[in-house]
């Protein structure tokens, strides 16, 4: 509840900050009334901060309520704000705003009742916390060593690799001169694409092959793209291209490339290799169906040219190897208890009062080095006591359970991630800073502990991306759900989730049933949904009406792979949206009437036709004429998925 209660208080802290000086002159309200709550709101966010950084044994009992009670207050408090004032921009006589005043005068005061109840307990458990803080002594693990210890990488980590290593090397820079297809098969997490990064970056096979590339297969591959990257990598390093450029300009890469077809692409790639000894590692394949599709563009000169895949289908890889499969097998007790010390520790020995736990700990994980890595990263940068091994800081931890709200599998633009952490309020305001360094800051040392499994724009080298691994996203949705942060259902689902009607962030999926978009009026009465993601066919049929009063409060709405292809939305059916993603829809077009909405800040089109493009460029021109703050859109045709 801690995450969710922090991303409440930071979320109504943005808001206060924003109305106080900045509402229009035609808003009426009176700056001692949010002053009041801003001051409370703040002790309340340093009082969150310091129980979270308590160690777990002395945090008083039973706060888990108070969390939940305080959590509950900040977004009412919000809700009433935010209505408040979106209300009195949208009233059309002096008799709607008289209307809109009384209501306020009978909330506001109950809001203010509640955050007064709970700075009373708050106050006490603060008297118990300074006692904790005079009563504990310095540890000595706090001060062992940690000015030496660096943040360590998936580079750092070797341990129990070492045979797997040789062998490898062995097969990549043996006698056989013809091209030698290798692969590592394994389960999930098993340390496949880890060991395949620490081969590819070894001394003696960077010296060994004059080409190297790295590309990522995945289960929904585009061929297109594989031979896009591969080619201007060799670009790259054939002078054709500036190395400066490499990141940057690899849109305006795929831009010029555009008028070329897959044939000639994989023929300029072919030219490219031709006489050249190179290596190419295509990391999670799985399927042959992929090299059935390339290999013709990759000669064989005889010069000990090699290609390696990963995979976790047996099948696949037995199919592809030119000799056996390399496999890998789970760790054992003492290698798993080494690898997380390496993780952990760096050079350092482990202290004598966490090895027994460390080692329950390495032994749970049960030989996945994946897993290993995962919660050594973690502890990695936590203050080394017993109890705070698993603890990410409070301000960290929404930003991570907000990645569940992301597709399986799904490769996240690492500028959008940060757009969405700021809409959603979970970004700390330190001035003079901007909310996108200090959210870049976050996610930076997320990526550090490993959470968001971070991952280089394709081939390039470069983070422009990140994804999650399929075991960090399953630890994401449980603590997520039993933080009451987000709730995400399938169509076919018959049970309703409990307190749906507290809900703020749902996903919906569709997979077996078909829901008739008329059903969406069900979603749009939820009265405190603000994020709401529609993923394939959850909702199918052409049409979409919705009703006036429906998603009073919806700020966010993305909509992904549906047949929706009219859609009659207008401004007082979404008065509160800030931000819309459209991918992979058949909308004919966007209702000018969007235009009108004040509250909205950007429109994504991903996958769209041309003339959602065209009605979407007049939406923002209306809203010049209106006098609105600009319009960013965005419009992608890339495979990575940009949704908000």
């Amino acid at each position: 509840m801690a995450a969710t209660a922090y991303a409440a208080v930071v979320s109504l802290t943005r808001v206060l900050e924003d109305i106080l000086p900045h509402a229009p002159k035609r808003i009426l309200l009176d700056p001692q009334h949010f002053q009041s709550l801003l001051q409370k709101i703040t002790s309340f966010q340093h009082f969150l901060e310091d129980y979270d950084a308590l160690p777990i044994t002395s945090k008083p009992e039973a706060e888990d309520e108070l969390e939940g009670e305080l959590a509950k207050a900040c977004y009412a408090a919000e809700d009433i704000i935010e209505s408040f004032v979106l209300d009195q921009i949208l009233a059309s006589s002096q008799v709607q705003v008289d209307r809109i005043l009384t209501r306020f005068s009978q909330d506001f005061p109950k809001v203010m009742q509640d955050v007064d109840f709970i700075e009373k307990k708050v106050m006490k458990i603060k008297g118990k916390m300074e006692v904790v803080k005079d009563q504990q002594p310095v540890s000595s693990l706090h001060a062992h060593g940690l000015s030496r210890r660096l943040a360590p990488t998936a580079n750092d980590t070797t341990t129990g690799l070492d045979s797997h290593l040789l062998q490898l090397k062995e097969r990549l820079v043996g006698d056989e001169p013809k091209l030698q297809m290798v692969s590592i098969v394994g389960m999930g997490g098993i340390g496949k694409t880890t060991l395949a990064r620490t081969i590819y970056d070894h001394p003696l096979i960077v010296e060994n092959f004059e080409i190297r590339a790295w590309v990522i297969i995945s289960q929904e591959y585009d061929t297109r793209e594989i031979l896009l990257a591969l080619l201007h990598v060799t670009e790259i390093l054939f002078g054709k291209r500036k190395q400066e450029d490499s990141a940057n300009n690899f849109v305006k890469f795929v831009e010029i490339m555009s008028k070329h077809s897959d044939e000639q692409l994989g023929e300029q790639l072919r030219k490219n290799l031709y006489g050249r000894r190179y290596l190419i590692v295509m990391d999670d394949m799985w399927s042959t169906k992929v090299w059935d599709e390339v290999r013709k563009y990759f000669p064989d000169t005889s010069n000990k040219s090699r290609i390696l895949i990963t995979t976790r289908l047996s099948n696949v890889a037995v199919n592809f190897d030119s000799d056996a499969p390399h496999k890998m097998d789970f760790l054992d007790e003492d290698k798993s208890w080494n690898l997380l010390c390496e993780k952990v520790f760096l050079e350092e020995a482990c202290h004598p009062e966490l090895e027994e736990i460390g080692k329950q700990i390495a032994k749970s994980c049960k030989g996945l080095p994946l897993a290993l890595v995962v919660i050594g990263g973690l502890l990695a940068k936590s203050q080394r006591t017993i109890v705070q091994w698993n603890h990410l800081p409070i301000h960290l931890k929404p930003c991570f359970l907000y990645m569940a709200t992301f597709p399986e599998d799904c490769e996240i633009r690492m500028s959008r991630l940060i757009k969405l952490w700021i809409a959603e309020g979970f970004i700390n305001p330190i001035v003079p800073r901007s909310l996108e360094d200090i959210a870049l800051e976050y996610l930076k040392e997320l990526i550090d502990r490993n959470p968001p499994y971070s991952a280089a724009a394709r081939a390039l080298g470069k983070m422009k991306s990140c994804t999650i691994h399929d075991i960090l996203r399953d630890l994401c949705l449980r603590e997520a759900h039993k933080d009451n942060f987000l709730c995400i259902t399938k169509v076919y689902d018959v049970d309703i989730p409990p307190n749906i009607e507290n809900t703020r962030r749902l996903v919906v999926k569709g997979v077996e049933c078909r829901v008739p978009w008329e059903d969406m009026r069900i979603v749009g009465s939820l009265p405190k949904l603000e994020m709401l993601r529609l993923y394939d066919g959850a909702f199918v049929g052409n049409v979409w009406n919705p009703s006036e009063g429906e998603f009073a409060r919806l700020k966010l709405l993305q909509i992904r792979s549906t047949d929706l292809k009219y859609w009659g939305a207008e401004n007082t059916h979404f008065p509160s949206l800030e931000h819309l993603a459209l991918s992979f829809v058949y909308l004919q077009e966007l209702a000018l009437g969007l235009a009108e909405i004040h509250t909205l800040r950007s429109i994504e089109l991903d996958h769209c036709k041309q003339a959602v493009v065209d009605s979407v460029e007049q939406i923002r021109e209306e809203r010049e004429s209106l006098g609105y703050e600009d319009l960013h859109i965005q419009v992608s045709k890339e495979r990575l998925w940009d949704g908000f």
